[in-house]
């Protein structure tokens, strides 16, 4: 496979499959990209489904900014009238504030260390930010992978037995992507599941890292990953703060592209991009390369730039590649930081997470409503409070409405969802069998909570939301052995309370069942927001 068929699987417009696709089943393409025009959209009853679009003219752009003064210590104490924002140069006005108090765990849990956190009820967080560590197995050399693992062991030894805020604990390596332990403030559990991992080698940077489709294909993993944490944690009020220990995925040579290709790959890592500003994700790279050189903190995009040209980004292929196409800027953009060629790993780790507990959020509605496509909007904070520096997302892309790109990022999407090991809870989806006399064999009622939905209001009072709906069967091993999908619309009455969290919009899909499939996956896609649920169950009892 050359970089033309990989970068293929990163299409965010797959107008022809006819390429090996080695993660993704290639037929769920083919499906939705044919199946698409000639739908039949199913409507769904009046019990049916809510949410306010954030239009162009009312979207509010917010900002978790760290504040810390000339010795490093955050800054706590500073109100609304302290901060200036700008966005392309242009002053907006503050609509929202809140101070690093307003960021708490719910009182009843603050002692406890028992409490169970599941992004599935994200009342259980309060409005806590939330660690998320990555072990990366998939960009890293096995001796510095080894020394991440150690210094990820060392860290969390340091903290006291309950932790300040809820961890969970991933692992990325060779086509596979596993939670090692869900969030737990539980020291002692996150420790006993860090011993437990299994240990793997980075087998395809090892022997393609700089020819052949290699760095596309840990590329396209490591996105894939990223779009699984921000959907799976997306309903987390929260921000959530993601601590990757690793080389991150790599920087590819924009040379090895035609023209084409090369923008699918720039388009992916935007939607990525869009992703997880919009799911409120901050990405911490950490780098626990032994030879890294070059910069050994990234925290702007000047810095970032120079590192590129220096050809010191993460991860081994180091180029020109497009400015926002890189784990540096990912990183920069989404308000984090990139560290590397530093020995004390574990301190990194917990300066970052340090950050998540001492932010302030800052909420504007820009005055721009233009949406040029893929055009940057920078964002620029001033502290009126003199000797202090700060930290926060740079900027974000401004798009057209999500539904008019719905179709062109929903194969993509709906790929990442149908083999994720992590339920997704962008959407609250829950199933049940349709036992209906007129409805055929192995049909089920997939239910989404109506809140979680975006609306639209019709001229006669009603209300849609269109969706897509993704039915999957899987064998023992988790492979797909068939799918089902359908873009559907709800329909809700005029003084239907799309608000009451009771409600749900129902959909029936039909997903034929071999005496291969082990286990059902259904995923619901909002085509408006991108928002994605799932939901897993066993193959029903005949």
């Amino acid at each position: 496979m050359n970089f033309f068929q990989a970068s293929r699987r990163l299409s965010l417009l797959m107008t022809k499959v006819r390429l090996p696709l080695t993660r993704v089943a290639q037929y769920i393409f083919i499906a939705l990209i044919f199946v698409l025009p000639g739908a039949t959209f199913l409507h769904a009853q009046d019990n049916e489904p809510h949410t306010a679009t954030l239009t162009v003219n009312a979207r509010l752009v917010v900002l978790d900014l760290v504040v810390r003064d000339k010795d490093g210590k955050p800054v706590t104490d500073l109100g609304a009238k302290d901060f200036r924002v700008f966005e392309d140069g242009i002053p907006q006005s503050i609509r929202s504030f809140e101070p690093p108090s307003a960021h708490a765990l719910p009182a009843a849990t603050v002692s406890n260390a028992a409490t169970m956190f599941d992004p599935a009820q994200p009342a259980t967080f309060g409005q806590t930010a939330v660690t998320v560590l990555v072990l990366d197995q998939l960009n890293t050399h096995f001796a510095d992978s080894s020394f991440a693992r150690r210094s990820l062991r060392d860290y969390l030894l340091k903290q006291p037995e309950l932790l300040t805020q809820p961890t969970s604990l991933l692992t990325i390596y060779e086509h596979n992507f596993e939670q090692l332990h869900a969030f737990t403030r539980d020291r002692a559990t996150l420790l006993k599941a860090l011993e437990a991992a299994p240990v793997h080698n980075a087998w395809t940077l090892e022997t393609s890292n700089s020819a052949d489709y290699g760095p596309i294909e840990r590329l396209d993993q490591s996105l894939h990953d990223l779009e699984q944490i921000a959907q799976s944690y997306a309903r987390i009020p929260g921000r959530k703060n993601v601590i990757w220990v690793g080389g991150g995925f790599p920087t590819v040579d924009p040379t090895s592209f035609d023209s084409h290709d090369l923008q699918i790959v720039q388009n992916t890592v935007q939607h990525i991009t869009d992703v997880l500003l919009s799911t409120r994700v901050t990405l911490y790279a950490i780098d626990p390369t032994s030879s890294a050189s070059g910069v050994v903190e990234i925290t702007n995009a000047d810095m970032a730039d120079a590192a590129s040209l220096m050809g010191g980004s993460l991860g081994v292929n180091a180029g020109t590649f497009d400015a926002n196409a890189d784990f540096d800027h990912l990183s920069m953009i989404t308000g984090g930081r990139v560290v590397r060629g530093r020995n004390d790993i574990g301190k990194q780790i917990a300066l970052a997470i340090d950050d998540g507990a001492s932010f302030y959020t800052i909420g504007y509605s820009p005055t721009s409503t233009s949406t040029s496509a893929a055009q940057f909007r920078k964002i620029r904070v001033d502290c009126l409070r003199p000797g202090l520096t700060m930290v926060t997302r740079s900027g974000y892309f401004a798009e057209p409405a999500q539904h008019q790109k719905a179709a062109e990022t929903a194969s993509y999407d709906l790929s990442t969802a149908a083999e994720s090991k992590l339920q997704l809870n962008g959407l609250h989806v829950t199933e049940a069998p349709e036992t209906s006399v007129n409805v055929p064999p192995s049909s089920f009622i997939i239910r989404v909570s109506a809140p979680g939905l975006d609306w639209t209001r019709q001229e006669d009072g009603s209300s849609v939301a269109t969706v897509y709906v993704l039915g999957v069967s899987l064998n023992s091993k988790g492979k797909i052995v068939d799918h089902i999908d359908h873009p559907m619309i709800a329909t809700a009455k005029l003084g239907t309370n799309l608000r009451d969290e009771t409600r749900t919009a129902d959909f029936v899909i039909t997903l034929p069942i071999s005496s291969k499939v082990a286990r059902l996956r259904f995923v619901v896609r909002d085509s408006a927001t991108g928002r994605m649920g799932s939901v897993d169950t066993p193959v029903p009892a005949h």
